[in-house]
C-alpha cells in the first residue's frame, strides 16, 4: 500500500461565536439589575461609553454622527435583525416607573457566578453556547429545567455535544449545580470527591427510596455490610448539599427587580418596560471630537475607530434586548390573558417554541430572554416562565395546559380521605373521566414537582 499526499477542498459548516455575538447572547439572559451592573463596568472600560443625562431628539445628523455611521459600515458586520421595533420602543420608554429598592450589598447570583466559570474554561465555542442555555435554565436551588433532548431541540444540537456541555457545567461550583434530580446531585457530588465507587454512592444510586424511609437493615442486608457502615454511608451522604444553589439565595438578595411591569386599565393590560435604573448610554461627544481631529495620531484614532465599534454594538444589543423582551411580553399578556384575570386553571398550552415562530426569532433566543426575567402583576410577581406550558391532549383532541393538570391532581389530594390517600393509579382513572389522558408515571412525576409524598408515605403521616 503506497501513501500518497494529496490537496483536496472540503466544505463543513461550523459555529463561529465572535466575541461580540456572545456579548449579545449574554446581555439577552441577564436580569434587569444584573445588565444594571454589567453596563456600568462596560461604562468603566470603555472610554467612548457614558451615560446621557438629557437626550434631546435632533432632526438632521451631526458631522460626527456622520462619521460614526461611516466607520461602522467598514468595521462592523450587522449581526441584529433590522426589526427592532424602536417605534414601540420609544413609546415605552415614556410609560417608564422606578421601583426604588436599595441593596444592602451586591451577591454574585449563581448563574452570574456560572457564567463567570464559562468564560474561564476552555469550552469550545459550540460548548460556550449550548453551557449559556443551561445556565439559563438552572433554578435558584440549582437544579436543570430541561431535559438533554429539550436542549437538543431548541438548540438544534446533536445529545453528543449536549452531554458534553452539561457534564462541563455540572463540574462547576458550586458542587452539583446543574442536576436534574436529588438522585443526580448527590452523584455529583460524591464523584467531585473521587467516591463513585463508594457504599454512599451505590445506595445513592440504586437505594435512594429506601435511603429516604430509613431501611438501614434492607441496605445492611443487600450489601452484607454490618449495620456500622450503613449508618456511617448515611452520615455522610447527609453532609451533602440537596439544593446546590442554596448559598447563592442569601438574605442580602432576595429582591426581584421585575424587568415588565403589567398594570390592569379596564379590560386591558399596559405593558411596561421597567427600565428607569438602566443607564442610557450614548458615545462621548469628547471623543467623537477627537475621531475628527487631523492632529491626533493615526493608533489613537485606531483605538478610538475600535471602541466606537463595541460601543455602538453595545447599545445595540441592549436596545435588542429590551425590543425582543417587549415582543415576548406581549405575546404572553394576550395568550395568557384569562390566566393572569382568573387564575392558574386557565393557563393555556405556551411553548418556547410557539413564541419564536410567532415574534420570528430564534428559540434559543427566546429561551434567553425568559430567563430569570419577572413581571410585576396587581397579584404579585410571576417569572416569565411561569407563563409557559406544555399541553396534554384530551381524548376529545383538546389541548390543556399541564399545570392545569397539576391543579387537578394536587385538588384531588387535598380532597382525599387520609385514612385512604389516592394512588397514582387511582388519579389517573378520575382523570380518564375528565377527558384527561394521562399515564401513571406523569401522574407521578407531577406529584413529586408539586413536592406531594405517595400515597404510603401520606397515609402514614396523616394517621400517625
Amino acid at each position: 500500500m503506497s501513501l500518497q499526499q494529496k490537496l483536496t477542498l472540503k466544505l463543513t459548516q461550523r459555529l463561529a461565536l465572535t466575541p461580540k455575538m456572545r456579548q449579545s447572547l449574554y446581555i439577552l439572559q441577564l436580569p434587569l439589575m444584573e445588565l444594571k451592573r454589567f453596563l456600568q463596568e462596560k461604562m468603566v472600560e470603555n472610554p467612548l461609553l457614558e451615560e446621557a443625562e438629557n437626550v434631546q431628539e435632533k432632526d438632521e445628523p451631526t458631522d460626527s454622527e456622520e462619521l460614526i455611521e461611516s466607520i461602522l459600515r467598514e468595521t462592523q458586520q450587522e449581526y441584529f435583525d433590522s426589526d427592532n421595533d424602536n417605534t414601540s420602543y420609544s413609546q415605552e420608554i415614556q410609560k417608564k416607573q422606578n421601583f426604588k429598592e436599595s441593596l444592602a450589598r451586591y451577591v454574585p447570583s449563581l448563574q452570574e457566578n456560572l457564567l463567570q466559570q464559562l468564560s474561564l474554561s476552555t469550552a469550545s465555542s459550540s460548548d460556550y453556547k449550548i453551557g449559556q442555555f443551561i445556565i439559563g435554565n438552572i433554578d435558584e436551588n440549582g437544579y436543570l429545567q430541561c431535559s438533554v433532548e429539550e436542549i437538543q431541540e431548541i438548540l438544534g444540537v446533536s445529545k453528543k455535544d449536549s452531554l458534553q456541555a452539561l457534564r462541563l457545567i455540572q463540574s462547576f461550583d458550586p458542587p452539583g449545580v446543574g442536576a436534574q434530580n436529588l438522585k443526580d446531585c448527590l452523584v455529583i457530588q460524591l464523584k467531585q470527591k473521587n467516591k463513585q465507587d463508594s457504599l454512599s454512592s451505590k445506595i445513592v444510586s440504586n437505594y435512594l427510596t429506601d435511603l429516604e424511609k430509613k431501611r438501614y437493615d434492607h441496605l445492611a442486608r443487600v450489601f452484607k455490610v454490618p449495620l456500622e457502615k450503613i449508618e456511617q454511608a448515611v452520615k455522610e451522604i447527609s453532609s451533602l448539599e440537596p439544593k446546590p444553589g442554596r448559598p447563592f439565595a442569601s438574605s442580602n438578595n432576595t429582591y426581584i427587580r421585575p424587568d415588565i411591569i403589567l398594570q390592569k386599565q379596564k379590560e386591558n393590560y399596559e405593558i411596561i418596560l421597567n427600565d428607569e435604573e438602566l443607564p442610557t448610554l450614548q458615545v462621548s461627544p469628547q471623543y467623537r471630537r477627537l475621531l475628527q481631529d487631523a492632529k491626533v495620531a493615526k493608533d489613537t484614532k485606531q483605538y478610538l475607530k475600535s471602541q466606537l465599534n463595541s460601543a455602538v454594538w453595545l447599545i445595540k444589543a441592549v436596545a435588542q434586548r429590551q425590543s425582543t423582551l417587549l415582543k415576548v411580553a406581549r405575546l404572553l399578556i394576550e395568550t395568557q390573558k384569562d390566566f393572569l384575570d382568573k387564575g392558574e386553571r386557565y393557563l393555556l398550552p405556551l411553548t418556547v417554541e410557539q413564541i419564536a415562530k410567532a415574534i420570528k426569532r430564534d428559540k434559543s433566543t427566546v429561551s434567553r430572554v425568559l430567563a430569570n426575567k419577572y413581571m410585576q402583576t396587581q397579584f404579585g410577581v410571576f417569572a416569565l416562565r411561569d407563563l409557559l406550558s406544555q399541553g396534554i391532549k384530551l381524548s376529545k383532541g383538546e389541548v390543556i395546559s399541564s399545570k392545569n393538570v397539576k391543579a387537578q391532581i394536587e385538588d384531588l389530594i387535598k380532597a382525599e380521605n387520609p385514612k385512604h390517600p389516592l394512588t397514582d393509579e387511582k388519579i389517573v382513572e378520575i382523570l380518564k373521566k375528565r377527558e384527561i389522558l394521562l399515564a401513571r408515571r406523569t401522574c407521578a412525576k407531577y406529584r413529586e414537582q408539586l413536592k406531594i409524598l405517595p400515597s404510603s408515605l401520606r397515609k402514614r403521616s396523616l394517621t400517625n
